[in-house]
């Protein structure tokens, strides 16, 4: 496990819950420091899914056998079991890229509780937790002009199926909140009072020990 912590020395982690910010804030941090980013969810939905032996009827449920009929207790201990079994796949990825440049790995498969054995020390990662009116706000954003690309539209009853997936992702940000304290690693309540500067300023002041001395600018 030490072999594996210094071989992965220059990833670093940007977890926590959905529609914290985690993507625009890795996008920005990438941009300035000139880092490789290492998107969890895009790899997840286009090859972890099948190396990690999922079967092509794993995931043929209706919609409503996904978001509607399970409670949210159960939507939450389903998808963190589900991506927690796909960590395998990232660190496989991980090892593979070139280690030339800092890597910044996100999205909200990240849990610490398997990302914590890969860390050398802890300010490698961060975890941001919406606040329940930040993680409104946004998702009213994302699919204001498209309401229909959420999940929660394609079911027969998109109301109760969108509250399923919040309380969801509200018990899964309390759980990671719980595993960071216990294992030592930092958490951030995103609740609005810092706007998009003041938190990509925050995350570089986290990370500053493994960033370039010089941003990319």
């Amino acid at each position: 496990m030490d072999d594996l912590r210094e071989r992965l020395a220059h990833v670093l982690w940007i977890g926590g819950g959905p529609h914290a910010g985690k993507t625009t804030l890795s996008r920005l941090l990438a941009g300035k420091y000139d880092l490789k980013i290492y998107n969890l969810d895009w790899h997840h939905d286009r090859d972890h899914r099948r190396r990690a032996g999922s079967k092509p009827g794993d995931r043929d449920e209706s919609m409503d056998e996904r978001w509607l009929h399970p409670a949210p207790d159960a939507l939450a201990r389903r998808d963190i079991a589900s991506w927690t079994a796909l960590s395998g796949p990232v660190i496989e990825d991980l090892l593979g890229l070139p280690t030339g440049r800092p890597i910044v790995a996100e999205g909200p498969t990240a849990f610490p509780w398997w990302v914590a054995p890969l860390l050398r020390e802890a300010r490698q990662a961060i975890w941001l937790l919406p606040t329940r009116e930040v993680h409104d706000a946004v998702l009213t954003r994302r699919y204001r002009d498209d309401p229909s690309g959420s999940s929660a539209a394609k079911t027969s009853d998109p109301v109760r199926a969108g509250r399923n997936i919040v309380e969801r992702n509200e018990l899964m940000a309390a759980r990671i909140a719980a595993s960071c304290e216990q294992l030592g690693l930092r958490s951030v309540r995103v609740d609005g009072s810092l706007d998009l500067d003041d938190t990509l300023a925050l995350i570089e002041e986290h990370f500053r020990p493994h960033l370039p001395i010089m941003p990319n600018v």
